[in-house]
């Protein structure tokens, strides 16, 4: 009887040693104080959903910075998210994530698309962030076709009937991240302004918008809502990657472009986009470099064309700015001001800093793979990998610490899901 009830004992303490190894982070643990995440919900665009390598997949939602946050405030199990799996969706619904394949050249090539996984959950998401959403179509778009024909709003509002913020007042929320803003300039710019079907949205009317957004929340619930504003996009690799000029035979060329005023020769104060890197690829072997080979318009933001993004840019942030000082259940979450000291200096995590960089070219004008090594970015040169999630995830974090009186632990690199 004696060694039965010994060896309960072993039984138990071994248990309670399991349990105690593996148990999850707890509302205790990690000190919520003022702060409730018992329904924490996440609106937004793309920045919010998670997408990476040009899709919304399910490898990158893992580490999306909402459901990061959730982590950190242990109640992932309980944050539900639009699951895409396999290769997922990009925003050409038959093509999945971006893939890189070495070979010669190399080359990005768009995977086949995946499924939904998630499709049948019997409430709203927790993640509520809708690639391509521009702010008033947050509130007015239930389905694809009253958002462009954005497939994904098919995804996440799944035929509800509801709005991204219907839905999201459906879930009673106690806890409420918006980040908003950033396709109402972003697709114009990704196409060098030239295309009239995407144009920014004036700032009068992105006033108009955020502030229906913001009425419409706030009139359905008393959760603190903590909104970003818009990064300096011209900070990101997909306006960095490629220089203006090329080197050939020893020569710095500088190419010619469409601009503003016509065909003219760059100059350093020019971007060529992203998207251009075949044609810049072509130029730089041949050296063909002449007004005959101008890059298209698409191809270019022209220095007057990037000032006119930074006054916008500028212009959205003061709105934000204005909204949330004049109302108390809102906090500024200075995503761009951190961007710019990330964007300038790097970010620390793990004891590694990773920078912005993608790719580069070096002074002879090789193309350099290396930054992939340290990057923050994915194959798309527009949205974050995990790394730079995380840092988005501890800008929330630490603002809702200082604000709620909380305890919640910044990520590390312990933290991400594989």
């Amino acid at each position: 009887m004696k060694l039965n009830r010994l060896m309960q004992f072993f039984a138990i303490i071994t248990l309670a040693i399991i349990l105690s190894n593996c148990k999850k982070t707890t509302e205790s643990e990690v000190d919520w104080g003022n702060a409730d995440f018992t329904s924490f919900v996440a609106i937004g665009n793309s920045l919010t959903a998670g997408v990476a390598d040009g899709a919304l997949y399910e490898a990158s939602q893992k580490n999306s910075f909402p459901m990061l946050i959730a982590k950190m405030a242990g109640v992932d199990d309980d944050f539900e998210q639009p699951i895409m799996g396999g290769n997922g969706f990009s925003y050409n619904e038959e093509n999945g994530r971006l893939i890189l394949m070495y070979g010669n050249p190399i080359r990005l090539e768009f995977s086949e698309s995946g499924t939904e996984d998630n499709r049948n959950l019997n409430r709203a998401f927790n993640n509520l962030g809708i690639p391509l959403i521009r702010a008033q179509q947050l509130y007015t778009a239930t389905t694809p076709i009253e958002a462009d024909s954005n497939h994904f709003v098919d995804k996440i509002l799944r035929g509800s009937g509801r709005t991204a913020i219907q839905e999201a007042l459906s879930l009673n929320p106690t806890l409420i991240t918006l980040w908003i803003g950033n396709n109402d300039v972003l697709e114009a710019a990704t196409l060098g302004l030239a295309d009239e079907n995407s144009a920014f949205t004036p700032s009068i009317d992105f006033n108009t918008y955020l502030n229906n957004i913001i009425n419409q929340l706030t009139a359905g619930t008393t959760a603190p809502i903590f909104m970003a504003n818009i990064v300096d996009i011209t900070d990101l690799p997909y306006f960095t990657s490629l220089p203006s000029s090329v080197v050939f035979g020893g020569n710095q060329l500088y190419l010619f472009g469409e601009c503003e005023n016509g065909i003219r020769q760059l100059t350093d104060e020019d971007i060529v986009l992203f998207w251009a890197l075949p044609d810049y690829m072509n130029l730089k072997t041949t050296g063909n470099v002449s007004a005959a080979t101008a890059l298209n318009d698409t191809l270019i933001l022209d220095v007057e064309e990037k000032n006119q993004i930074k006054t916008i840019i500028d212009e959205y942030n003061a709105i934000i700015k204005n909204i949330t000082d004049a109302n108390d259940q809102l906090y500024l979450v200075d995503m761009y001001t951190v961007f710019k000291d990330i964007a300038e200096n790097g970010y620390s995590l793990g004891g590694i800093t990773y920078h912005t960089d993608l790719i580069k070219f070096d002074a002879a004008g090789i193309l350099d793979f290396s930054p992939l090594g340290t990057t923050l970015f994915s194959y798309d040169a527009l949205h974050p990998n995990k790394y730079g999630y995380a840092s988005f995830a501890n800008s929330f974090i630490d603002k809702i610490n200082i604000t709620l009186n909380a305890n919640l632990p910044m990520v590390t690199d312990d933290d991400f899901e594989n």
